[in-house]
Order: structure tokens, then C-alpha cells, then sequence
């Protein structure tokens, strides 16, 4: 007489299986492994896909996930930028103002937006190679701008000055404000704060002197219109206003080759809402002199490291190009005419060529406008 399984829920397998049971607490479990005649008999009467099904099934998602991995590394390199030997990389959107080392044939730092929509610092070759972060963050969301804009070499090209909003020692609600950090490696080293963050307002657009001991910006704190300032490069403290005139003054730059004068950008004597001027401002007899006067918008204006001309964008041929002031013969020299938005030049070490900003892009032009290089691309 064959004895029956205890009271309880039998787990089992089914006909042609290698039957195991074990009793425990009542329950019956059966485990097997199902023999190949009972596979072959399931798969014909199509329970389970073909051995051929099954590998192609695994060979369709193995491609998949190739073409996935693929996909996120294509994206990657759209938003983030690529550091390949072209002459026309993919970079994310360039804001303003790039920069250029005043050593001879030296690398370029720009400011542009991430892919997470924040803005940071790269360093790249003149050429558009060679694209490295100089700004991660910790994309602390109460510090919008940490990564970094506004980037300025000082002029023995080691450093550069640049526009943040840092946490610092737990605050973070402090001021965008000017700090300097190494040209190479970037904040990764370390950062010097040159002025204030805690009061309200905020301090942008640096430019260093001459003889790199000051750094100008314009700044809002204290009246709330922008005005300028300078502040020692060392950290060591602000030094004070250069020009509060209640006028709107941005964009500063000081004479590479007089630390007395600097140029600007200025709503001073503007004949309707929204033109601004360039000027010349001799600090120690604080005197001003316009630079080729239009009633258009001049903006953006940036000094030959020889001295003898100022660069700037202006509409005054009715979309924004590049302009270049001679002072010697006070000569005004029309640099790009293109449909698209040409703007913030600044200077080659040789005084020879102009990098600027077209449409969120990087380019590179001589001074006569013939030879024009595009060095990244929008995406």
C-alpha cells in the first residue's frame, strides 16, 4: 500500500520530470528537471520559443543594447563637447565673452551652458581643441552660476579671473562676486575670492591691469547701477570705484600698455533708451573720450595688447558686427559683415586676430575680415 503525502500544498513539476520530494512543515515540494523529450514536445507544440528563437531574442537585445550605450555616448558628446583634433567641435552654447592667453599661440577659456543648463568654464586650444572643464560643480541648485562665466587671463597667462556664485563655509545665498583660479587646472586647485558676495548686488565682466596686480569689473552693489571697481588680484581686498558717474558702465578693460586708462562700455550721453557708447576714461585726471561716437549700440570694447586699437561690436550697420577704432588716425575699420549676431571680441596675443562670439558659436577672424575660422559649433 502506498502511503500518502502529508496535508499540504504540493509543488511540483509535471509527466517526465526527475522527481524530488522533501516534506517540511506540511508542504510537499517536488523539484525536477525536465528531460529533453519533454522539452522537445513542448517546444513543437509552441509552449517555448526554439532554441534558434531564443538566440536570436538574445542577440536582438544585445544589439540593442549596444545601439542604447551608443545613443547616450552620442549625447554626451553634444552637450558636453568633444576634445578631438577638429577644427570645428561640438561644444554646448558660448555666452558672451571668451577669452584668449596673451602668450603667443596660448590656449582660449569660454563660458557656456552645460547640459543640465548651467553655466561653466572650458579651456580649449586656439585652434578648438582640447575642450576640458576648468568649473565642475556640485549642482548645488541654490548656486545657479558656481560653474562660472566671464573668463579673464591675467597677463602673464596663468590664471584666470571669472564670475561665480560659491557656498562658502555652508552660505548659500551669496552674490555672484569675481574670483581667480589657475589657468590649467582650473577650481580643481583651488579658488581666490577677490571680492565681497555677501552684500546684495553682484560683480562681473573682470579684466586685469597691466601689470597684473588689479582686476576692474562692474558691479551693482551699493547704488544698484552698474559702475566700476578694482580690487587687488592677490585677494588681499577691493581698492575702490573708478568710475560711479550714474551712468550704466560695463565692460571694462584696461590699456595693456597704461594701467592710467581703461575702456568701456556706457550708457553716458545716450540719445535714446538702450544706446550705449564706447569710452575712453583716463583715471588719475579723470577724463573721458569717446571712441568712434555713433548713436547706435557700441558694446563689449577690448584693447589691443599693442595698445593702438579697441575692438567692439556695435548695430550701427543694422545687425551687431566687429569694429575696430585706430587711435592713431582715429580711423574706424568694419571687420565682419554677416547676417548672423557678431559680438565681444577680444585679442590675439600679436595683436593680429580677433576671437568672438557669432550666434553662440566661437570663431576667429584677421583684422580686415577676409579669414574668418569657426572653432566650435552650437548644438
Amino acid at each position: 500500500m502506498t502511503s500518502k503525502p502529508p496535508l499540504g500544498r504540493i509543488i511540483a513539476g509535471g509527466r517526465d520530470a526527475n522527481k524530488h520530494a522533501e516534506s517540511k512543515r506540511g508542504v510537499v515540494r517536488v523539484d525536477f528537471a525536465p528531460s529533453p523529450a519533454y522539452n522537445a514536445r513542448r517546444e513543437r507544440r509552441g509552449w517555448i520559443p526554439s532554441q534558434e528563437t531564443q538566440e536570436a531574442t538574445i542577440r536582438m537585445k544585445a544589439l540593442g543594447l549596444v545601439l542604447g550605450v551608443l545613443a547616450v555616448l552620442g549625447m554626451i558628446a553634444l552637450l558636453v563637447g568633444c576634445g578631438s583634433g577638429s577644427s570645428s567641435s561640438i561644444y554646448p552654447n558660448v555666452i558672451e565673452r571668451c577669452a584668449w592667453s596673451p602668450s603667443a599661440g596660448g590656449p582660449m577659456a569660454l563660458s557656456a551652458y552645460g547640459a543640465n543648463g548651467l553655466l561653466y568654464i572650458y579651456g580649449l586650444a586656439a585652434n578648438g581643441s582640447n575642450l576640458r572643464l576648468l568649473t565642475p560643480s556640485l549642482n548645488n541648485p541654490a548656486n545657479l552660476l558656481e560653474g562660472g562665466q566671464h573668463p579673464a587671463f591675467s597677463p602673464d597667462g596663468n590664471t584666470l579671473a571669472f564670475v561665480s556664485r560659491r557656498a562658502v563655509s555652508g552660505n548659500t545665498g551669496n552674490s555672484l562676486a569675481i574670483y581667480t583660479m589657475n589657468a590649467v587646472t582650473g577650481d580643481s586647485a583651488g579658488i581666490t575670492k577677490i571680492t565681497d558676495d555677501t552684500s546684495p548686488g553682484a560683480d562681473t565682466q573682470p579684466n586685469w591691469s597691466a601689470d597684473g596686480t588689479r582686476i576692474i569689473y562692474s558691479t551693482t552693489r551699493v547704488s544698484g547701477i552698474p559702475h566700476l571697481r578694482t580690487a587687488r588680484a592677490d585677494g588681499s581686498g577691493e581698492i575702490g570705484d573708478v568710475l560711479s558717474d550714474g551712468s550704466d558702465n560695463q565692460w571694462p578693460c584696461f590699456n595693456p600698455q597704461n594701467n592710467d586708462q581703461i575702456v568701456y562700455q556706457t550708457n553716458r550721453n545716450a540719445a535714446a533708451a538702450g544706446d550705449t557708447s564706447i569710452y575712453i576714461y583716463t583715471i588719475s585726471t579723470q577724463t573721458y573720450t569717446e571712441v568712434a561716437p555713433s548713436q547706435y549700440t557700441d558694446g563689449a570694447p577690448s584693447w589691443s595688447p599693442d595698445g593702438t586699437m579697441i575692438a567692439f561690436h556695435s548695430n550701427r550697420s543694422g545687425d551687431y558686427d566687429l569694429y575696430i577704432w585706430r587711435l592713431a588716425d582715429a580711423t574706424l575699420i568694419h571687420v565682419t559683415s554677416d547676417g548672423r549676431w557678431d559680438g565681444f571680441p577680444v585679442w590675439s596675443a600679436d595683436s593680429q586676430s580677433l576671437a568672438f562670439t557669432r550666434d553662440r558659436e566661437l570663431w576667429v577672424t584677421n583684422l580686415d575680415g577676409s579669414t574668418q575660422r569657426q572653432l566650435t559649433s552650437r548644438y
